[in-house]
């Protein structure tokens, strides 16, 4: 007890010293859990020390690490929430009944005893006689009266009676019996009390499905992240954490850490109560409505803007629809009786998982949630909530009839502001591509676009942005966007082509926002994102795509796009239990090939033996049975491959390795490319499309001038291709920007 006090004290002392040392940016970390096992259904509780209430903290993640122990079972699909436990300060009562006394722990209507010690007869197989064995004695705990009803004034050990004792002949047999009469009797009376506790509102702040993970590698670990910033006014000084396990079978573990990002919020949420919290039974005899009653939201005077989230997920299997885990049914959302929001609690990607193969029935779409992966939330920003009012809130659920056991997982929340911090506030919240992050590595890795998510935490609209992005130190790229995102709001942004040029040692990409609606970002510290990333696959120009068929063929077809979406292979197929060889060839360029699955359970799954079994490959052109590459078979919807043909992304594309020589510029070019050179002496220069096409040759004198006129070129990505006097080829990507 004396070494967790000075711990705890450590730790108060150490984050109170960050908190005064921290700068705007500075990220600090507190684990929670490390590796807690899971070995029950119910709830794990834990406290842990946060910076303090009067450090303003600009951002918070969660971070919810899945394991599974060396022996783990680890195999079903559990629902797994977190809540912040926020104390209330409110106490609040209940009616009980304290009984005058106890036995052994257990309440009694009556009991008879002894005082003494009572025995019973045992035959002795040995000696043939009859053995006298005291009985086990019990433990009386009498209470005090009304005054102290739940006081103890007094313990008694007594024996047991009521019970025959035998004689037995020298062959075991009963000849005789002696029943043991009580000394005593005890009658139960109560006494009324009220039992004193403080309200805490269990706020729950995030939730995820367990994955089918039975013969998983038992070293697996996933992280669910979340923020959590909105939930700041509870995660300071200490608080108290809640995991709540819905599952059955052991093994899986939990690491949970919390990191907070020092700075001024974008609006802060000094507020957050709980509207609806728990599980709901669906479509019975007593309606659901009757525990989703309206509910009062007083908005304070100084609050600036109210948003409403909504995490749901059903489950259940009942008879009718199957209910409510694999039936959509919509809910609707009321303020002072009219509906302002209708979502159909449905989510139909689950053959999209980033967890693949799972040996369970992952790819059916479920009920607002998939095996393996995050739940997601539903926002609304409340602009008619407006400050010093009171309204009604309520959540109605589509009508229903149930056959069995059908329920809804519902947390409905809402969360008061501040006003904004700033007007004129982009932040870059994350990277899709190019990235190593497991979540996204279904579309990983790239070699054309890349794709970030753009958030506007500012009070005005975002209507452009100038950002900036670049691979390792290669050049840096920039990308005029223009749109309206809404405050609080945001959107995927597409960027086009990667840049590859330059050292790929470190393998990063990075990407910032330079301008904001024309103007500098008034916070810069949510203005830039890097990620880990990996290279693309370098596949030759001629290849061949190597398909065997199930018994489904026709759920199953394949396309092959350059990076501007232009389909140049289109494959379906008709033929069951066959391969199919196709021979693709390609110009230098980037490529995705895509290959699907209508009924999301890939080209092989356990639950499907019906469709057989079948295989995709890539194989080199030339010799059919020389194997590139091999794909899985259970992969749900769909395979993404996005390659380049050619030389690797970073490798100088000529054969002298001379690229990096010649200078081509600008990047994008409009009327005119200009070539500098070094060392190569330029004698042909020509022009081709993304598909290999040729697109213009240029003349002796433009080459030697370097000045390429491309003015009659559409837009769009082209391979220019430089040849020397000495016979050295140098292909070089370049962009045309011709309006």
């Amino acid at each position: 007890m004396k070494q967790s006090f000075t711990n705890l004290l450590f730790s108060i002392f150490f984050l109170a010293s960050l908190s005064c040392i921290a700068v705007n940016g500075d990220t600090s970390s507190v684990r929670v859990w490390n590796r807690m096992e899971m070995t029950r259904y119910g709830n794990f509780d834990k406290w842990a020390v946060f910076p303090g209430k009067a450090v303003s903290k600009q951002n918070i993640k969660l971070k919810f690490t899945i394991g599974c122990t060396a022996n783990g079972q680890c195999e079903w699909d559990y629902t797994i929430k977190i809540f912040a436990r926020q104390r209330t300060g409110v106490k609040d009562s209940t009616l009980k009944q304290a009984p005058s006394f106890t036995v052994n722990g257990t309440t009694r209507d009556s009991v008879r005893f002894s005082t003494l010690p009572t025995y019973n007869n045992v035959f002795n197989a040995t000696t043939k006689q009859t053995d006298s064995v005291e009985t086990t004695k019990l433990n009386i705990i009498r209470f005090s009266d009304i005054t102290r009803p739940t006081t103890i004034i007094d313990t008694l050990k007594i024996w047991p009676v009521d019970f025959y004792r035998y004689s037995f002949d020298s062959t075991g047999k009963k000849i005789d019996s002696l029943k043991v009469a009580p000394e005593q009797t005890l009658y139960v009376s109560y006494t009324p009390y009220y039992n004193v506790f403080e309200v805490i509102n269990d706020i729950e702040v995030g939730r995820f499905i367990s994955p089918y993970a039975k013969n998983f590698p038992k070293s697996f670990a996933y992280d669910y992240v979340y923020d959590v910033t909105d939930y700041s006014s509870i995660l300071h000084d200490s608080t108290e954490l809640r995991i709540q396990y819905q599952g059955y079978s052991f093994g899986f573990t939990a690491t949970v850490d919390v990191l907070f990002t020092e700075g001024t919020p974008a609006r802060e949420a000094y507020k957050v109560m709980n509207i609806y919290n728990g599980g709901f039974n669906y479509g019975g005899a007593t309606s659901i409505e009757n525990a989703l009653t309206a509910k009062q939201v007083v908005v304070d005077n100084n609050t600036k803007s109210v948003k409403v989230r909504v995490l749901i997920t059903g489950h259940g299997g009942e008879a009718n629809q199957n209910c409510a885990e694999f039936c959509p049914k919509n809910y609707y959302l009321k303020l002072n009786g009219t509906q302002f929001a209708q979502q159909l609690v449905w989510k139909d990607d689950c053959g999209s998982n980033a967890i693949i193969a799972q040996p369970g029935t992952w790819v059916y779409n479920r009920s607002n949630w998939c095996p393996g992966e995050k739940v997601r939330v539903f926002d609304y920003e409340m602009k008619s909530m407006t400050a010093g009012n009171t309204y009604s809130l309520d959540l109605d659920m589509e009508p229903f009839t149930a056959n069995g056991s059908a329920s809804y997982n519902l947390a409905t929340q809402v969360f008061f502001y501040k006003d904004y911090a700033y007007q004129n506030d982009a932040a870059i919240e994350d990277i899709m591509a190019p990235t190593k992050n497991f979540w996204y590595s279904r579309y990983n890795p790239v070699c054309d676009n890349s794709i970030i998510k753009l958030t506007n935490k500012g009070g005005a609209a975002l209507t452009s942005a100038i950002i900036k992005y670049q691979v390792s130190n290669g050049g840096v790229q920039t990308f005029n966007w223009t749109g309206n995102i809404g405050t609080d709001e945001s959107q995927d942004v597409t960027m086009p082509w990667i840049s590859w040029d330059g050292d790929l040692t470190n393998k990063k990409f990075k990407v910032w926002i330079d301008r904001t609606n024309g103007v500098a970002d008034e916070n810069g510290l949510n203005n830039m994102l890097t990620s880990d990333i990996d290279l693309p696959a370098v596949l030759p120009l001629s290849f061949i795509v190597a398909t065997r068929t199930n018994n489904n063929p026709s759920e199953n077809a394949y396309t092959i796009k350059n990076e501007q979406g232009v389909v140049l292979y289109a494959k379906t197929f008709t033929k069951a239990n066959t391969l199919h060889t196709d021979t693709i060839t390609l110009g230098h360029g980037c490529y995705t090939l895509n290959f699907t699955d209508e009924a999301g359970n890939g080209l092989a799954w356990w639950a499907a033996s019906s469709q057989g079994s079948g295989t995709l490959s890539l194989r080199n052109y030339g010799s059919s049975t020389s194997v590139i590459r091999t794909f899985p078979t259970d992969f749900g919807s769909f395979l993404n491959l996005n390659f380049r043909t050619g030389a690797p992304v970073g490798v100088s594309e000529t054969i002298e390795n001379l690229s990096s020589t010649i200078n081509v510029y600008p990047q994008p070019a409009s009327d005119v490319i200009h070539l500098t050179s070094n060392r190569i002496s330029l004698a042909k220069a020509s022009i081709y499309t993304i598909d290999g096409r040729l697109a213009k040759v240029f003349s002796a004198q433009e080459v030697e001038s370097g000045d390429l006129p491309i003015g009659e070129l559409k837009t769009g990505v082209y391979f220019l291709s430089l040849t020397g006097t000495m016979g050295e080829t140098v292909v070089k990507k370049v962009v045309l920007n011709n309006y």
